[in-house]
């Protein structure tokens, strides 16, 4: 007899075809020997009979996704869809942007926030709610696209929020950052000045606005 010639995990297990069918039934196998397990012993794991998992590897029967995540991470593996590149493709949002009857947005066009309405959308009549969202049929869709490239996903609720939470940080550093660079004078008005508007020998002034109503506040002795 010859040497046994060690199996290497993961040759010639599906190549790199993106038109070749998915094979689920050799993943299985593939799994049961990563993890060590018999047909018996998955089977009592994933909670089916033998049969049933004898079925899945020959192909009688046919495994769905969440079965086959299941048995895959029995050998600490897991289902992920890669590009031609190799690079994974993450999942669509789920808390994209909604319509009011709670419907998502067709995933094959650009959805927009709801500020950001395109300029061939006809608002909503009067009284109608406010839409939650926007998106451009195709011809409009593809112009976009080349002025701003492709978006990579639909805007999500949580993304929008955290936009809005840095835009109001952002406003308030700006805020800040010109009070400090142009600080105000410390206010000496008299106690008579807050009654309405500065009085006249006020040497402070800090309501110049409201010097129109000062004829009819008369001065008073700050004492």
């Amino acid at each position: 007899m010859g040497d046994t010639q060690r199996e290497t995990p993961g040759a010639d297990i599906g190549g790199g075809d993106l038109d070749e069918v998915f094979d689920g039934a050799r993943y299985i196998v593939r799994a049961r020997r990563l993890a060590d397990l018999s047909q018996r012993e998955l089977a009592d794991s994933i909670g089916v009979s033998r049969a049933t998992v004898g079925r899945l590897e020959s192909g009688a029967a046919r495994v769905d996704t969440g079965t086959l995540s299941v048995i895959l991470a029995r050998a600490g593996l897991r289902l992920a869809v890669l590009d031609r590149e190799g690079r994974e493709i993450a999942p669509f949002p789920v808390d994209v942007l909604r319509d009011h009857a709670d419907r998502r947005f067709p995933g094959h066009l650009d959805a927009r926030p709801p500020q950001d309405a395109p300029a061939d959308r006809v608002h909503p009549r009067r009284g109608a709610p406010e839409p939650l969202g926007w998106y451009q049929q195709r011809p409009s869709r593809a112009r976009r696209r080349v002025r701003l490239g492709i978006p990579a996903d639909h805007p999500t609720v949580s993304g929008l929020r955290e936009s809005r939470q840095a835009a109001y940080w952002k406003g308030v550093a700006r805020a800040e950052a010109r009070r400090a660079a142009d600080p105000q004078p410390e206010c000496s008005c008299f106690d008579g000045c807050f009654e309405r508007a500065c009085l006249t020998n006020c040497p402070c002034q800090c309501e110049p606005d409201h010097r129109s109503s000062l004829r009819s506040v008369r001065p008073t002795d700050p004492d």
